[in-house]
């Protein structure tokens, strides 16, 4: 949560926005820590689209309406700067595109933004399929055995793979599984809560300073090959922009920190978020039989045996509309932060400069007022003429305006491929008695537990092409280093309690 800055101040007979009163001292901290979804959406039902409360010393208002969001967003979001929040993620990720603002993000922005336009992502397609069919292959011999797939994981490593191979012409596979572990540790410390480790001087050696080392060091030898592989080959689109960046001022090249700090927030920033998503979805699927029936029949009339590509995916309309509707369900960021550099007004209600703001794509999706019957799984909410009748704002599972995620486009991309491949070859069943839960005050919606399924092949899959349309350039090899969903209610895709 963000801290805020300066002491809120609140102009004179300010119209102040209804909220929980909390408790001295710590406000609603406690509600917030004991289950941060179910709290979060829980203000939205008891007091609207513009909530006030206080969590410890912070003011913080939650902001779910449209028109107040792009107010945020949008139309004056040089008044919203990151916030202290994002000091803690500098922590793992140095000053990348995640953590900065004003001059300094414009400037890395800029300069990475040709490697995300539409027709250079179009070319990465190859590389997807590739990924996706080598994991496909090891969840044949899985089948065969009838031994359980750890969803979350095998995601975890196939957008790590991807994305590496696609933006960087390098093969990160062999450190997958030394990466998953890693990746998990990097979730953990970028996210204070409270415990006392947290608590001690700097100096002092703590199991999360050695884990921040350990972080540093894997991920410092992954940025140094990577480079190395650049210099060797000249390939991987992005890595090339980022050697070849100057600083907008000075004209001098970016410094060895800075992209080591950049490429770090891709890599880390850009996996998980997609993985995230492809496990809700396939989940989602999995969990409704008449979504299942509808988007097996779509993909056997629009690719027969054959594969996605840069030309039919778009034909995939349904498709589209399935991961939609889980990017509602389960938006992977589903909070922004954001602190109020002055004042404003949102949603009819005047905000103190100082003030932190929280926007919700979770809860944003969850509104009554703009989602019928929110809690249900309908891809048809993203036809277009039902998207035509709905606020723009309503959704925005990526952000919106000058800071939307920079890697929409290729997570969009890789959802609907990866579902695509994957239907084609299994059917995926949740393992009875594995409950699944979120809502840890965490900014990635992943799941609490290990999300276990059981992978069946269909009949017929052994026909399904495992030839590329376009070959890949090859890349090179790695060097391995060491109502609101409450929780008492149940959540629509697996049919248990969240929290």
């Amino acid at each position: 949560m963000t801290a805020t800055t300066a002491p809120a101040t609140t102009p004179s007979g300010a119209a102040r926005a209804p909220g929980p009163k909390g408790v001295p001292l710590l406000g609603s901290l406690g509600s917030w820590r004991r289950n941060t979804a179910e709290f979060l959406l829980g203000l939205q039902r008891d007091y609207g689209e513009t909530v006030r409360m206080r969590l410890g010393p912070m003011t913080v208002h939650q902001i779910t309406g449209p028109e107040a969001v792009q107010q945020v967003l949008v139309k004056n979001n040089s008044n919203y700067v990151r916030g202290p929040l994002y000091e803690q993620f500098s922590v793992v990720m140095g000053k990348g595109l995640l953590t900065t603002d004003g001059e300094y993000w414009r400037g890395h922005r800029r300069a990475v933004q040709p490697a995300f336009q539409k027709n250079t992502i179009l070319d990465i397609v190859p590389n997807i399929v590739t990924a996706t069919n080598e994991m496909l292959d090891d969840w044949e011999a899985k089948a065969a055995r009838d031994e359980p797939v750890d969803l979350m994981t095998e995601m975890l490593k196939l957008t790590l793979i991807t994305l590496s191979r696609s933006l960087f012409a390098y093969d990160i596979k062999p450190s997958s599984k030394v990466l998953k572990h890693i990746v998990d540790d990097v979730v953990e410390v970028m996210f204070r809560r409270g415990t006392p480790s947290e608590m001690m001087p700097s100096w002092l050696p703590t199991d999360r300073k050695h884990k921040i080392a350990r972080i540093h060091r894997v991920f410092d030898k992954i940025v140094a090959d990577v480079r190395e592989s650049y210099a060797r080959t000249g390939e991987g689109s992005l890595i090339s922009l980022m050697e070849e960046a100057k600083d907008p001022v000075t004209g001098e090249p970016w410094t060895d920190q800075e992209l080591r700090d950049e490429l770090l927030t891709i890599y880390l920033a850009g996996h998980e978020t997609t993985a995230v998503s492809l496990c809700w979805t396939l989940l989602s699927i999995a969990n409704h039989p008449p979504v299942q029936e509808e988007l097996d029949a779509e993909i056997a009339q629009v690719l027969g045996g054959g594969l996605p590509d840069t030309q039919n995916t778009d034909a995939l309309t349904y498709t589209k509309m399935v991961v939609d509707e889980s990017l509602r369900m389960h938006p992977p960021i589903w909070i922004f932060p954001r602190a109020a550099v002055g004042p404003d007004s949102l949603g009819g209600y005047d905000i103190e400069a100082g003030s932190s703001i929280l926007l919700s794509p979770l809860v944003s999706h969850h509104n009554p007022l703009h989602w019928d019957n929110p809690l249900a799984f309908d891809p048809y909410r993203f036809t277009p003429e039902a998207v035509k009748e709905r606020p723009r704002m309503a959704y925005f599972p990526f952000g919106a305006g000058p800071r939307q995620c920079i890697g929409n486009t290729m997570a969009l991309l890789e959802l609907r491929t990866i579902v695509t491949m994957i239907n084609q070859r299994f059917k995926l069943s949740m393992i009875p008695g594995h409950s699944l839960q979120y809502g840890s005050p965490v900014i990635s919606l992943r799941p609490l537990q290990d999300v276990m399924v059981r992978v069946k092949a269909r009949e017929g899959a052994a026909a399904v092409s495992r030839t590329v349309a376009a070959p890949a350039p090859a890349p090179a090899p790695a060097s391995t280093s060491t109502a609101p969903v409450t929780a008492a209610q149940k959540c629509p895709v697996t049919g248990t309690s969240g929290s």
